[in-house]
């Protein structure tokens, strides 16, 4: 009996030690982590090169292929491998601004700060007209039927006078632990997924839903279209005019202008004053199809039997054209590349192999993503093939520029415990909010259609919707760097940690 006893305790004391062992060389791991993504980050100063130098990268771009070819180069230099570049899309259209004026000259001047659409066409040089005003409406016959035969040489201001957003409201916020809670108490998704395949065909009618009105006002003779979207404080959103295949037409002039211009105009001509508006935009359309990539790198597996295996991690590449994308998504971008960046100069090597994919065309309806998943993973309507289950997760960075406070898991219940004990570790640096939630409109949805563990970050909204999102103000100024160097610590220990278990996460549905 007394052997016994001593054969337990030694057994337990070994026990004790290989779990203290263990324990304190994940610690080991995670400070190396935090020594490098914290006191010698490299971050910032590639995102300031990446948006100052390279700027805007709208899909189908020669400026969204000059950022691609340097992301590349510092993937590169990173130390991943197998770096390259992948085709998504063989008739997306490049379209650049050249130069662009919009400018009020009667009943006294005013400089209208304004941005063209994405796709539109060139004036005839420079162009003057009286302004008319065109209410929003979904009824083409009513806009026919009023407006037949009175828009030759006009100017249109599309819309009705929006709706100011009191300065009072915070311009920038952060989660509060009440909401935080709220998120994590939900016992299921509030919020439904549309099937994807669904989602991409009610994508083709809604993005091109005022194709048929500005058809009907370029045939009447109207000069170009201006129209402006609520924001707060003069932001300028420019999104809107999806027409990027080289088969979609090309709209006339076509602008998004400041709200507070907008409404003096709308206002004068309720007091029975005419505007006068002169303008000049130029555009370049061309077909290259090389534009278009998907930018791929890779840190190979260390264990021979799991590194067939990978954890993928993602964010859209493609931006808007009138700020630098930054915060949309060029944070997450480079907030990507530094935890891979982290990972190597800590010089640990996880079992699984990581691989990073950039996806272009996520504005437009995440063409990017999809054609990466239907080349690897199958068609859209079919049964996921074997090499999608060799993914053991997809994680998606597109949330702004904001700390990442926990993960939306998607509907998939079976994964909180994993992530519940990741996060543990890096609780300090914020995260610890598991929520059942869905959140859309990124490329996870993509991954998730193929049964493929996929997850988004919850990240403080910060500045994202009410100045930055879609706008001219898209630009590094409103990138934090103490979130965006906590953001890759976070991620370089998630990733990690997926890449090191023994076992794959679950799925939501057995295949």
């Amino acid at each position: 009996m007394l052997f016994k006893k001593l054969l337990f305790t030694l057994l337990f004391i070994q026990l004790f030690f290989i779990g203290f062992s263990q324990t304190a060389f994940d610690e080991t791991k995670l400070s190396k982590f935090k020594n490098e993504g914290l006191l010698h980050s490299d971050a910032i100063k590639m995102l300031n090169e990446f948006t100052d130098v390279y700027g805007q990268r709208l899909t189908g771009s020669r400026e969204y292929l000059g950022a691609a070819k340097w992301t590349a180069n510092k993937m590169n230099e990173i130390g991943l491998t197998n770096v390259h570049f992948e085709n998504y899309c063989k008739d997306c259209r490049g379209w650049t601004v050249k130069s662009f004026n919009v400018e009020m000259t009667a009943p006294n001047y005013m400089h209208i700060m304004a941005y063209p659409l994405a796709m539109t066409k060139s004036t005839n040089g420079v162009v003057e007209g009286e302004i008319v005003s065109v209410e929003s409406t979904s009824d083409l016959n009513v806009v026919k039927e009023r407006y037949t035969g009175k828009l030759k040489g006009k100017i249109i201001l599309w819309g009705t006078l929006p709706k100011a957003r009191p300065l009072s409201d915070p311009l920038s916020k952060r989660f509060s632990e009440a909401e935080l809670k709220s998120m994590e108490d939900k016992l299921s998704p509030s919020v439904k997924q549309t099937p994807l395949p669904e989602q991409l065909e009610e994508w083709k009618i809604s993005d091109h839903k005022e194709n048929a009105f500005l058809e009907f006002v370029e045939k009447e003779g109207a000069l170009a279209v201006l129209k402006t979207q609520p924001m707060f404080a003069g932001s300028l959103n420019v999104s809107g005019t999806y027409n990027f295949l080289e088969t979609d037409p090309k709209s006339l002039p076509f602008f998004a202008i400041m709200p507070e211009h907008f409404g003096r105009l709308f206002r004068m001509l309720q007091q029975k004053v005419t505007p006068k508006i002169k303008l000049d935009l130029q555009t370049d359309f061309y077909l290259e199809p090389e534009n278009n990539v998907n930018i791929i790198g890779e840190i190979t597996g260390s264990d021979p039997t799991l590194k067939s295996e990978t954890v993928l991690i993602g964010g859209h590449f493609d931006s808007w054209h009138s700020g630098t994308g930054a915060t949309d998504n060029g944070v997450s971008c480079i907030t990507l590349m530094e935890a891979l960046r982290i990972l190597k100069q800590s010089g640990i090597t996880p079992k699984r192999t990581i691989r990073i994919g950039l996806w272009g065309g996520e504005e437009q309806a995440f063409i990017g993503s999809v054609a990466y998943a239907t080349e690897h993973y199958g068609k859209l309507k079919e049964k996921p093939n074997s090499e999608s289950k060799k993914v053991q997760a997809y994680l998606n960075l597109d949330n702004g520029a904001g700390a990442i406070r926990g993960i939306y898991l998607q509907g998939n219940e079976l994964t909180r415990p994993i992530f519940k004990e990741i996060f543990s570790p890096v609780a300090s640096l914020g995260v610890n909010t598991i929520t059942i939630e869905n959140t859309l409109s990124t490329d996870h949805e993509t991954f998730d259609h193929y049964n493929i563990p996929s997850f988004q970050f919850i990240q403080d909204h910060l500045s994202y919707e009410t100045i930055n999102h879609h706008t001219h103000l898209d630009l590094p100024e409103y990138v934090p760097e103490n979130d965006m160097m906590k953001n890759a610590v976070i991620l370089a220990w998630t990733i990690y940690s997926l890449a090191e278990k023994n076992t794959m996460v679950p799925r939501k549905s057995k295949d």
